[in-house]
């Protein structure tokens, strides 16, 4: 599986470091070293050790990630199969493949690069009939989870009425975030919406242990799995995990403060024999605890690497100043942090305008005013409305049909949700696994 597969072709090849071409390339790294500022230099100049880079939004992290990915392959004279790089999100993945394949040349082709999932599905794939999988298992998405939960709770006689199956697979997933495999589980890992209901408690995890066979049984794994099943496979058959531990020479992690803990000791373990570990993070955006995330990981680098060398991205080329001024004043209210205050390098702006509504129709009211005011002046194609939650649209959509105003929905329905598509997939998969 090529992860630069969607990168444009080259007939040059990287050979030893004195051939040509990557002397052209040296030099191209050189002048875009010389383009970061002294700020992100300094950070840039370290490549061996831990190092925690706390990096505030617009701050050009994306930038400095890949001059330091790219110093381990010019600098240090690395091999790129010996530089792990952990995004969290494909387009993170996708943007930072590219950068680096304009650095490294088709060197770049070799890095293991790419999300947590994707890394763990690799190693999978590579060692997984060890742990009893197949080659060509299955990954099961959300829909599957669910399918597989109704049908394992019907024949354990478990009402899903009064407890539903998206709360049963909810439960899993975040103990699977925490490391914890059935056997793990125990009373303090309740689930916060169960506390003094025990029956429910024991119920999910008997549920848990069931469905884990019923994966195996059908030769599939869920996306909590490729990490949980990567750390099993470390512990399990310590060859392997000495293998990947002295493989990986460089770690770079991007939005360390979003990891969970099963993230967590994925790369703790990995960094174990090199320790060249880089993690860029701020911990004033770490907002995704509801899905298992833990700030705390950022927080206490410098107790898992006492050695640990910390450095500050405060110099914000996106946002101007009055933006800048009242998000820190904010930010200074956060309890867990490092601390760090962001400077705009940018001048200028218009003041921040904070508008309070009683609910969600008001809203929508004070929304289309809004709209209809600046419309004069400006075209609707220059206007977004953001949401944090998708049913936030529906009062917005009724007012803004109710005023004629032109508007079009961004992201709505995933592509693999669509009934068609599943159907499909669920055609193809038969071909496939006759497990499934």
């Amino acid at each position: 599986m090529d992860p630069f597969h969607s990168l444009p072709p080259s007939s040059s090849c990287v050979g030893g470091h004195n051939s040509s071409p990557e002397r052209s390339l040296e030099e191209n790294f050189h002048t875009y070293l010389h383009a970061l500022s002294a700020e992100q230099k300094q950070s840039v100049s370290y490549t061996k050790g831990p190092i925690l880079i706390l990096a505030g939004a617009g701050s050009g992290k994306t930038r400095v990630l890949t001059a330091k990915i790219a110093q381990a392959f010019f600098k240090e004279k690395s091999d790129p199969s010996h530089i792990l790089a952990v995004t969290f999100t494909n387009k993170a993945a996708d943007d930072m493949k590219k950068r680096l394949f304009s650095l490294m040349g088709p060197g770049a082709r070799n890095l293991f690069l790419g999300t947590f999932h994707s890394i763990g599905l690799r190693i999978l794939q590579k060692h997984g009939t060890l742990l009893g999988l197949d080659k060509n298992f299955t990954i099961f998405g959300y829909d599957d989870q669910i399918r597989l939960i109704k049908q394992i709770m019907k024949l354990e006689g478990v009402d899903d009425k009064t407890l539903p199956p998206k709360i049963v697979v909810a439960t899993i997933s975040r103990w699977k975030d925490k490391a914890l495999f059935p056997e793990d589980v125990a009373e303090e890992n309740r689930p916060p919406i169960f506390h003094g209901k025990q029956s429910n408690h024991h119920t999910i995890k008997n549920l848990y242990k069931i469905y884990e066979k019923n994966l195996r049984l059908l030769n599939a794994v869920d996306f909590g799995d490729l990490l949980l099943l990567n750390l099993r496979l470390f512990h399990s058959f310590p060859d392997v995990g000495r293998e990947y531990q002295q493989q990986f020479r460089y770690i770079f992690v991007d939005e360390y403060q979003d990891t969970n803990e099963s993230q967590y000791r994925w790369l703790r373990f990995l960094a174990t024999t090199h320790q060249n570990i880089c993690c860029v993070g701020d911990d004033d955006q770490s907002i995704y605890g509801w899905r298992g995330a833990d700030v705390g990981n950022l927080l206490n680098f410098s107790k898992d690497f006492p050695l640990a060398l910390t450095f500050r991205l405060e110099e914000n080329y996106r946002s101007t100043p009055l933006i800048l001024d009242a998000a820190n004043a904010l930010i200074q209210h956060n309890v867990k942090r490092m601390g760090k205050t962001s400077k705009a390098i940018r001048e200028g702006g218009e003041k921040v305008h904070v508008q309070g509504n009683e609910n969600g129709a008001q809203e929508a009211r004070w929304l289309c005013q809004t709209i209809q005011k600046l419309r004069k002046n400006l075209p609707l194609s220059h206007m977004v409305i953001l949401v944090r939650a998708n049913f936030q649209t529906r009062e917005i959509e009724e007012r803004l049909l109710s005023e004629n105003i032109a508007y079009r929905i961004v992201g709505s329905l995933r592509f693999y949700e669509r009934a068609e598509i599943r159907d499909v997939v669920a055609y193809l998969r038969v071909v496939v696994q006759p497990y499934d």
